[in-house]
């Protein structure tokens, strides 16, 4: 994310030319990007930048969705928004930090908008520059163009009590791409989970907060370990039709969010984790576990009670089992190579057959971005996105493994056959 952010900073001339608003109360503004290309069966990401209020206020609300050029939304089975991200350019990201932005809402498959307690807002100046990071994927056989419109609450003329983003991810700061991968193979209903921690540069309390999954998710956790307190968890809730063809693991149609007028307590030098908890019977890779929280700064010391938070629950279930299939078979005579190469939208070997045991190696030597995506099989893996260099992995689980690159899923897939 910071590696894009600055690429957006790095193109800013000058400020977007957007009609100034008078002073009013709360309004919704309607705010629609230009077009975004998806090719057939493809996934399109690049950063952007997103028109802004230009009036002193704050943002009490924000939803996102995808529209055709006559304003329709589209569904799941067109061009669906796998996430977005926004961020308030040059100002320092609360758990990163440095200079290339501050992330304050983000939306992935389930929709998770943002709806602040009456009386707090996050403060935006008319001279604020938004920019957007996306991920649209085309479940049709023809190039699509999508829009992205998002809707804005906003407040001005009032004072509000200011909130700060805080985004707490289990690879935070670590690229565009903070993904990780469960192995699978675990017994029933066993589990794998990743942390992360961070530790509070101020007090104050936490009046709102939700949490992004990938498939497989369970939950996502927010723990206080010096008060030893979970006071909050995000729980999926799944359903809904698949598009096909499947281009990537589905994930939740709802994840569970809080608002608090009151606000968890949390002090200057207690240490949060986040803790992201997946099913563990089978491989889910490229997984995420994000949370995202607003503080309104605030004197508190020690350690104090959570309050009663009011939850958009959903309806939380187990995630269903799902076989991954490969969007094409795999073409061409078995081979028993041990590496293979990696260019624009091809393995140059999809049909492999190795002892167990064997390392196979990936020689990436594209001028486009991609990787190796296990989608089944024993084990899951995942190699990140990448134009140069070599990746390797040593299979010790027989089997059939089906890969594919998440972003050309119909284009490049493979199978490697383990003996």
């Amino acid at each position: 994310m910071a590696r894009i952010v600055r690429l957006l900073i790095a193109g800013a001339a000058t400020a977007l030319a957007v009609p100034a608003l008078a002073h009013a109360a709360e309004r919704t503004l309607t705010f629609t990007t230009g077009p975004i290309a998806v090719e057939a069966y493809a996934v399109a990401q690049a950063p952007m930048f997103a028109e802004s209020p230009k009036i002193d206020g704050y943002v009490t609300g924000m939803s996102a969705e995808v529209v055709d050029a006559a304003g329709r939304v589209q569904g799941r089975d067109k061009v669906m928004l796998h996430h977005i991200v926004f961020a308030k350019l040059g100002v320092p990201d609360y758990t990163c930090g440095g200079s290339t932005g501050e992330r304050f809402f983000a939306e992935g498959e389930e929709r998770l908008a943002l709806s602040l307690p009456r009386g707090y807002g996050y403060p935006n100046k008319a001279t604020d520059r938004w920019g957007v990071l996306y991920m649209l994927m085309n479940h049709k056989p023809k190039t699509l163009n999508g829009y992205i419109r998002y809707t804005v609450r906003y407040v001005s003329g009032e004072k509000l009590t200011p909130v700060k983003p805080i985004w707490l991810d289990v690879r935070n700061c670590s690229g565009p791409d903070p993904v990780f991968d469960v192995p699978g193979g675990g017994k029933r209903f066993s589990t794998f989970t990743e942390t992360a921690d961070f530790t509070m540069p101020e007090s104050g309390r936490l009046v709102a907060g939700g949490g992004h999954l990938h498939g497989g998710g369970l939950r996502v956790e927010l723990r206080n370990t010096t008060c030893d307190t979970k006071p909050f968890e995000s729980r999926p809730t799944w359903g809904g039709a698949i598009p096909r063809p499947v281009l990537h693991e589905p994930g939740p149609t709802k994840m569970s969010a809080f608002t608090s007028v009151t606000g968890i307590p949390v002090a200057k030098g207690q240490k949060l984790r986040l803790a992201a908890v997946y099913d563990n019977g089978a491989p889910h890779t490229r997984a995420m576990g994000i949370m995202l929280l607003f503080l309104a700064p605030d004197a508190v010391t020690g350690c104090g009670p959570t309050p009663q938070l009011d939850i958009d629950l959903g309806r939380p279930s187990a995630p269903r089992r799902f076989s991954m299939p490969l969007p094409r078979a795999p073409k061409g005579a078995v081979s028993r190579a041990t590496s293979t190469v990696v260019r624009e939208f091809s393995y140059g070997t999809e049909r492999v057959s190795l002892e167990r045991g064997a390392t196979f190696t990936w020689r990436f030597r594209g001028l486009l971005q991609h990787d190796v995506t296990v989608i089944g099989g024993p084990e899951g893996f995942s190699a990140p996105w990448t134009t140069t260099g070599v990746f390797k992995h040593r299979f010790t689980k027989p089997g059939t493994y089906r890969l594919f690159c998440s972003l050309h899923p119909t284009k490049m897939v493979q199978q490697i056959t383990v003996r």
